[in-house]
């Protein structure tokens, strides 16, 4: 039996698109999604992004709003910039986090999450 046919557990009548779409959703690379879900796995990492959406911000600010140690925030940052949510500048001596495009999309997606 073909493939796509095996998608169609008798007698669990599936349409041809049906068939077409589930082929589609089987033979996806969800990686990416997989490690976006993974950067967002923790309380800490969170609060950074809910504190980034309300204006970009120097490590300092970040160490006192979430209680870190600056070793422990420095290994949340990096999970966030490895997975293009946040982005950083120099400023003088400070370095100043600010969120992507993408965090940004994220960051919305938190606030809609919250009022589930």
């Amino acid at each position: 039996m073909e493939e796509l046919q095996g998608l169609q557990i008798s007698p669990y009548p599936l349409t041809e698109n049906e068939r077409k779409a589930l082929k589609v959703i089987k033979e996806r690379d969800y990686g990416s999604t997989v490690e976006l879900f993974k950067a967002l796995a923790d309380p800490a990492r969170v609060r950074i992004i809910e504190a980034l959406g309300v204006r970009e911000l120097c490590v300092c600010v970040l160490v006192e709003m979430t209680g870190l140690k600056y070793s422990a925030l420095s290994y949340h940052l990096k999970t966030l910039k490895e997975a293009d949510i946040i982005s950083y500048r120099k400023d003088g001596n400070f370095l100043i986090y600010s969120l992507t495009q993408k965090g940004k999309a994220i960051h919305d997606f938190i606030g809609k999450s919250m009022r589930l």
